[in-house]
């Protein structure tokens, strides 16, 4: 579980509470330095207060105490006790107690002490606590006469309830007074902590806007040194993240432009498989949203199991590593896919950038050329085979037979007339391919009309020979730009399909009229529709039946002496007038094939006329 944030004070608060400790420190150092001090003077004055009455009353004392000067002596004693409202005794020499005035002497050890110090010459004094009245006494003991041998000695004891008063009195006045001093400096140090901690709030709100993304802020200057260098560096973090918010905004769009301009796709994700990034390219190709798809783990958005044991291996892998991937859908594609791992600052598993790129469409081209050679070698492979074992059945001997040698020419002729076809089939697809990729086809405005019908006076012999009626429809003044003899030689090899796989008595349809390509596109197109009814194709041929060689019936293909290239030719000969062909089968009901050539936009007016 994660520590709960300890709670933080604010800077004002800080300042204030620091000072106000101090503050109270301060004062209550000097209320007790200054009551000790007071009472210390308190002690004093009435140590010198004491000391008075009792050298007043050694100065006024007679030679002699005793006798008839005892009335005397008390009359004095009383005097001073009255006046002073101190307690005074009076001793003789040797400490025996003469004259107690108000209250009787006190017999402790402490005045013994005192006695005999003073018999000794010296002045004492005491000074102790009074459990019984809860005041403290003091006492002064003073001799009068010669030094060492005293004529009399003086005590004069008070007790401090007055001046404890007096000394209290103070020190609630000086008490009140700390206090009201306190009070004003502790509203001085919060207008002084409110003043410094304004700049200091101050600077945490830029502080604050800069790393919210508010780089237009103004960083105000500073009265104090410190936070000035604090102001100073926070303009310079601040020139220099508009700097470098520049610089990665030029960076994240030549990125987007690069990703986004890539046939490619790329996938990046982090090391726990979540996608980190993924371009329009890569989207397209799993089915996804991008904004959607960032920041979520691979498996949850990508049903490809094999794609996702893909990532984990470059996540894993140091080097880089591809594989051939099937995406299944709709269409089925082949995906070749690049995997490499990253690594962070610290060397650890950073996650992988996989690359997937389309091959569905080379797969096949190499599918293709693969069929094609094997088609190639295999046609030519038939008639050369056919030719040179006849041959050799003459070189054996047959020759000298009239009748088997001239059957066996018979059909040497007929192969060697296939291998002809096969190879000036090849030539032409091939000199149609180099047109169409060079795009400098020879175009002129020709009829289509007088091309259809050319076509039909070519296939005519064929068509009567098999009892097939060839009839045509054909819009006037359909003009195209077009390579008449190309277009013939198309409309030729589809009627020729037609007549070859229909049988006797049927009808083969030839027309042509104005139209588009698709529903909804608005490039006008001449339509030229050859229908039959023959035996028809089955749905699952239709997609390969213009590949090269791709026979249908191969058995009745080559009986019929077909090179397996007409359709392939009639393909290619439309795409290089920028057109497309279509076709149409139902097996036992019939076939038609559509070319959509392009027209001019004046033919097109005057043929929608």
């Amino acid at each position: 579980m994660p520590s709960e944030p300890m709670p933080r004070t604010r800077f004002v608060w800080h300042l204030f509470f620091g000072w106000c400790t101090l503050l109270a420190a301060v004062i209550v150092a000097c209320f007790w330095q200054a009551s000790v001090r007071l009472a210390e003077l308190a002690d004093d004055a009435q140590l010198r207060r004491s000391i008075a009455v009792a050298e007043a009353v050694a100065s006024r004392l007679p030679e002699r105490i005793g006798g008839d000067a005892a009335g005397s002596v008390e009359t004095i004693v009383a005097d001073l006790a009255r006046s002073s409202g101190m307690q005074i005794d009076l001793f003789d020499g040797e400490a025996r107690p003469v004259l107690p005035a108000g209250r009787p002497a006190s017999q402790g050890s402490g005045d013994e002490r005192l006695l005999q110090e003073a018999r000794q010459g010296r002045v004492a004094r005491s000074s102790r606590y009074d459990a019984a009245t809860g005041r403290r006494v003091l006492a002064i003991v003073m001799p009068s006469g010669t030094p060492g041998r005293p004529k009399a000695i003086v005590r004069v004891t008070t007790d401090s309830l007055e001046s404890d008063r007096s000394l209290g009195r103070e020190q609630r006045q000086m008490l009140a007074g700390f206090v009201a001093i306190a009070l004003a400096a502790a509203w001085g140090g919060y207008l002084v902590a409110k003043r410094c901690s304004q700049s200091v709030e101050t600077l945490a709100g830029v502080a604050g806007r800069l790393a919210a993304g508010d780089f237009d802020t103004t960083v105000p200057a500073a009265e104090l040194a410190e936070l000035a260098e604090v102001a100073e560096a926070l303009e310079a973090m601040r020139q220099q993240l508009v700097e470098r918010g520049l610089t990665i905004g030029r960076q994240g769009s030549q990125q987007e432009a690069v990703l986004g301009s890539m046939v490619e796709g790329v996938l990046a994700i982090d090391a726990r498989q979540r996608i980190v990034s993924i371009n329009r390219a890569a989207a397209d190709l799993l089915g996804l949203d991008p904004a959607k798809a960032v920041r979520r783990p691979l498996q949850e958005v990508v049903r490809n199991p094999d794609l996702r044991r893909f990532a984990l291996r470059a996540i894993d892998c140091r080097e880089p590593i591809e594989d051939d991937l099937l995406l299944r859908g709709a269409r089925d594609r082949t995906i070749l896919v690049r995997g490499t791992a990253l690594a962070d600052s610290r060397g650890a598993d950073g996650g992988a950038v996989i690359v997937l790129n389309d091959v569905t469409h080379f797969r096949q081209l190499e599918n293709i050329r693969r069929d094609f050679v094997a088609n190639v070698s295999h046609e030519l492979k038939t008639p050369i085979a056919s030719i040179k074992g006849f041959v050799e059945t003459l070189l054996d001997g047959a020759v000298d037979d009239p009748g088997d040698a001239r059957r066996f020419l018979g059909i040497v002729a007929r192969q060697a007339e296939r291998l002809e076809a096969i190879i000036e089939d090849l030539l032409a697809l091939s000199r149609i391919e180099q047109t169409e990729g060079a795009g400098n086809l020879p175009l002129e405005e020709a009829e289509v009309r007088a091309v259809i019908e050319a076509a039909v006076s070519d296939c005519s012999p064929r068509a009567v020979e098999k009892s097939i009626r060839l009839e045509v429809a054909c819009e006037q003044g359909l003009v195209v730009p077009m390579n008449p003899p190309l277009v013939e030689q198309a409309i030729i090899n589809l009627v020729d399909n037609a007549i070859k796989y229909s049988e006797p008595e049927r009808l083969v349809w030839i027309s042509a009229q104005h139209g588009t390509a698709e529903e909804g596109d608005e490039q006008p197109c001449a339509v030229i529709a050859v229908a039959d009814q023959g035996c028809g194709i089955a749905e699952e041929h239709l997609p390969r039946i213009f590949e090269r060689f791709y026979r249908v019936d191969k058995a009745r293909s080559r009986k019929e002496g077909g090179t397996g290239l007409g359709l392939s030719i009639v393909k290619h000969i439309v795409q290089a007038h920028g057109g497309a062909v279509s076709v149409e089968s139902e097996p036992g009901v019939g076939t038609t094939f559509r070319l959509f050539l392009p027209m001019a936009a004046e033919s097109a007016a005057i043929g929608s006329s």
